[in-house]
Protein backbone atom coordinates (compact mmCIF):
# COMPACT_ATOMS: atom_id res chain seq x y z
CA UNK A 1 0.00 0.00 0.00
CA UNK A 2 2.80 2.46 0.81
CA UNK A 3 4.61 1.80 -2.48
CA UNK A 4 1.32 2.10 -4.35
CA UNK A 5 0.61 5.48 -2.72
CA UNK A 6 4.10 6.73 -3.60
CA UNK A 7 3.68 5.58 -7.20
CA UNK A 8 0.30 7.33 -7.49
CA UNK A 9 1.80 10.53 -6.04
CA UNK A 10 4.68 10.31 -8.53
CA UNK A 11 2.31 9.77 -11.47
CA UNK A 12 0.19 12.72 -10.31
CA UNK A 13 3.31 14.87 -10.11
CA UNK A 14 4.43 13.85 -13.60
CA UNK A 15 0.94 14.49 -14.97
CA UNK A 16 1.00 17.99 -13.48
CA UNK A 17 4.39 18.68 -15.08
CA UNK A 18 3.11 17.47 -18.46
CA UNK A 19 0.10 19.79 -18.16
CA UNK A 20 2.37 22.69 -17.17
CA UNK A 21 4.59 22.03 -20.20
CA UNK A 22 1.51 21.89 -22.43
CA UNK A 23 0.27 25.23 -21.07
CA UNK A 24 3.70 26.77 -21.55
CA UNK A 25 4.06 25.43 -25.11
CA UNK A 26 0.62 26.72 -26.10
CA UNK A 27 1.36 30.10 -24.54
CA UNK A 28 4.72 30.38 -26.28
CA UNK A 29 3.12 29.48 -29.62
CA UNK A 30 0.34 32.03 -29.12
CA UNK A 31 -2.21 29.22 -29.01
CA UNK A 32 -3.33 29.35 -25.38
CA UNK A 33 -7.11 29.21 -25.63
CA UNK A 34 -8.80 31.67 -23.29
CA UNK A 35 -12.39 31.58 -22.12
CA UNK A 36 -12.58 35.28 -21.40
CA UNK A 37 -15.30 37.13 -19.59
CA UNK A 38 -15.67 40.27 -17.52
CA UNK A 39 -14.15 39.86 -14.06
CA UNK A 40 -12.76 41.77 -11.13
CA UNK A 41 -9.11 40.98 -10.47
CA UNK A 42 -9.76 41.54 -6.75
CA UNK A 43 -12.29 38.69 -6.68
CA UNK A 44 -10.01 36.36 -8.66
CA UNK A 45 -7.00 37.13 -6.46
CA UNK A 46 -9.10 36.81 -3.30
CA UNK A 47 -10.28 33.36 -4.39
CA UNK A 48 -6.71 32.22 -5.09
CA UNK A 49 -5.52 33.49 -1.70
CA UNK A 50 -8.45 31.86 0.12
CA UNK A 51 -7.77 28.55 -1.62
CA UNK A 52 -4.16 28.52 -0.40
CA UNK A 53 -4.56 30.31 2.92
CA UNK A 54 -4.23 27.17 5.07
CA UNK A 55 -1.02 26.08 3.30
CA UNK A 56 0.46 29.59 3.48
CA UNK A 57 -0.35 29.84 7.20
CA UNK A 58 1.13 26.37 7.81
CA UNK A 59 4.35 27.63 6.18
CA UNK A 60 4.47 30.42 8.77
CA UNK A 61 3.45 33.12 6.32
CA UNK A 62 1.67 36.19 7.62
CA UNK A 63 -0.71 37.19 4.84
CA UNK A 64 -2.12 40.66 4.17
CA UNK A 65 -4.28 41.85 1.30
CA UNK A 66 -5.24 45.10 -0.32
CA UNK A 67 -7.69 44.06 -3.02
CA UNK A 68 -9.06 47.14 -4.77
CA UNK A 69 -11.56 46.65 -7.61
CA UNK A 70 -9.82 46.13 -10.95
CA UNK A 71 -12.22 45.23 -13.78
CA UNK A 72 -10.92 43.52 -16.91
CA UNK A 73 -11.83 40.90 -19.50
CA UNK A 74 -9.88 37.70 -18.89
CA UNK A 75 -9.99 33.94 -18.43
CA UNK A 76 -10.75 33.45 -14.74
CA UNK A 77 -9.34 29.91 -14.58
CA UNK A 78 -6.05 30.90 -16.24
CA UNK A 79 -5.64 33.94 -13.99
CA UNK A 80 -6.28 31.77 -10.95
CA UNK A 81 -3.59 29.39 -12.24
CA UNK A 82 -1.15 32.31 -12.49
CA UNK A 83 -2.03 33.72 -9.06
CA UNK A 84 -1.72 30.29 -7.44
CA UNK A 85 1.71 29.78 -9.05
CA UNK A 86 2.94 33.08 -7.59
CA UNK A 87 1.55 32.24 -4.14
CA UNK A 88 3.02 28.72 -4.28
CA UNK A 89 6.44 30.28 -4.89
CA UNK A 90 5.97 32.32 -1.71
CA UNK A 91 5.06 29.18 0.22
CA UNK A 92 8.06 27.24 -1.09
CA UNK A 93 10.78 29.88 -1.14
CA UNK A 94 9.71 32.48 1.44
CA UNK A 95 8.31 30.53 4.40
CA UNK A 96 8.20 32.36 7.73
CA UNK A 97 7.80 35.67 5.89
CA UNK A 98 5.15 38.30 5.34
CA UNK A 99 3.27 38.19 2.04
CA UNK A 100 1.17 41.07 0.76
CA UNK A 101 -1.23 40.57 -2.16
CA UNK A 102 -2.68 43.60 -3.87
CA UNK A 103 -4.88 44.41 -6.86
CA UNK A 104 -5.63 47.79 -8.37
CA UNK A 105 -6.45 49.68 -11.54
CA UNK A 106 -3.67 51.87 -12.88
CA UNK A 107 -4.36 53.90 -16.01
CA UNK A 108 -5.59 51.53 -18.70
CA UNK A 109 -4.22 48.46 -16.88
CA UNK A 110 -5.16 46.26 -13.96
CA UNK A 111 -2.42 45.04 -11.64
CA UNK A 112 -1.93 41.97 -9.43
CA UNK A 113 1.10 42.32 -7.17
CA UNK A 114 2.46 39.83 -4.64
CA UNK A 115 5.34 40.87 -2.36
CA UNK A 116 7.16 38.76 0.21
CA UNK A 117 9.84 39.45 2.80
CA UNK A 118 11.74 36.24 2.05
CA UNK A 119 15.32 35.95 0.79
CA UNK A 120 14.53 37.39 -2.65
CA UNK A 121 16.76 37.06 -5.71
CA UNK A 122 19.84 38.91 -6.91
CA UNK A 123 19.38 41.24 -9.91
CA UNK A 124 21.11 38.66 -12.11
CA UNK A 125 18.80 35.90 -10.92
CA UNK A 126 15.72 38.11 -11.31
CA UNK A 127 16.53 38.34 -15.02
CA UNK A 128 16.43 34.53 -15.25
CA UNK A 129 13.44 33.87 -12.98
CA UNK A 130 11.05 33.42 -15.92
CA UNK A 131 13.31 30.89 -17.71
CA UNK A 132 11.94 27.36 -17.94
CA UNK A 133 13.24 24.95 -15.28
CA UNK A 134 15.59 27.59 -13.85
CA UNK A 135 16.30 27.61 -10.12
CA UNK A 136 18.41 30.17 -8.25
CA UNK A 137 20.47 27.67 -6.26
CA UNK A 138 20.45 24.28 -4.63
CA UNK A 139 18.07 25.50 -1.92
CA UNK A 140 15.47 25.75 -4.65
CA UNK A 141 15.91 22.10 -5.55
CA UNK A 142 13.24 19.52 -6.21
CA UNK A 143 12.95 18.72 -2.50
CA UNK A 144 10.77 21.82 -2.15
CA UNK A 145 8.41 20.57 -4.87
CA UNK A 146 7.47 22.33 -8.05
CA UNK A 147 8.76 21.94 -11.56
CA UNK A 148 10.59 25.18 -12.28
CA UNK A 149 7.74 26.14 -14.61
CA UNK A 150 5.62 28.32 -12.33
CA UNK A 151 6.86 31.78 -13.30
CA UNK A 152 7.27 30.95 -17.01
CA UNK A 153 3.60 29.86 -16.99
CA UNK A 154 2.63 33.05 -15.15
CA UNK A 155 4.31 35.08 -17.90
CA UNK A 156 2.72 32.99 -20.69
CA UNK A 157 -0.74 33.51 -19.19
CA UNK A 158 -0.16 37.26 -18.77
CA UNK A 159 1.06 37.59 -22.36
CA UNK A 160 -1.86 35.55 -23.69
CA UNK A 161 -4.08 38.24 -22.17
CA UNK A 162 -2.05 41.01 -23.82
CA UNK A 163 -0.24 41.79 -20.57
CA UNK A 164 3.07 41.09 -18.88
CA UNK A 165 4.53 39.50 -15.75
CA UNK A 166 7.72 40.77 -14.17
CA UNK A 167 9.74 40.98 -11.00
CA UNK A 168 9.65 44.48 -9.56
CA UNK A 169 13.05 45.75 -8.40
CA UNK A 170 13.08 46.67 -4.72
CA UNK A 171 15.60 47.83 -2.17
CA UNK A 172 14.29 45.83 0.79
CA UNK A 173 14.70 42.05 1.17
CA UNK A 174 12.13 39.89 -0.53
CA UNK A 175 10.59 39.58 -3.94
CA UNK A 176 7.69 41.26 -5.70
CA UNK A 177 6.00 39.64 -8.69
CA UNK A 178 3.63 41.78 -10.70
CA UNK A 179 1.12 40.85 -13.39
CA UNK A 180 -0.22 43.72 -15.52
CA UNK A 181 -3.16 43.22 -17.86
CA UNK A 182 -5.05 45.62 -20.11
CA UNK A 183 -8.53 46.63 -18.97
CA UNK A 184 -9.71 46.03 -22.53
CA UNK A 185 -9.94 42.52 -24.00
CA UNK A 186 -6.79 40.99 -25.48
CA UNK A 187 -7.07 40.55 -29.24
CA UNK A 188 -8.66 37.18 -29.94
CA UNK A 189 -7.36 35.85 -26.59
CA UNK A 190 -4.11 34.68 -28.12
CA UNK A 191 -0.55 35.44 -27.14
CA UNK A 192 1.54 37.41 -29.62
CA UNK A 193 4.73 35.44 -28.95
Amino acid sequence: PQLYERLIAHVDSLSAIVEELRTLALGTAGQLDLKSGRLDLADAAGAAVSGLEAELTAAGIVLTRSLAPAETVADQARLRQAFVAVLENCRRYAPQSCVHVETRSEGDEVVFRCSDTGPGLSAENQARAFDRFWRADESRGRSLGGSGLGLPIVRAIARAHGGEARIVPQTSPGLTVEIRLPQRPASAGKSDD
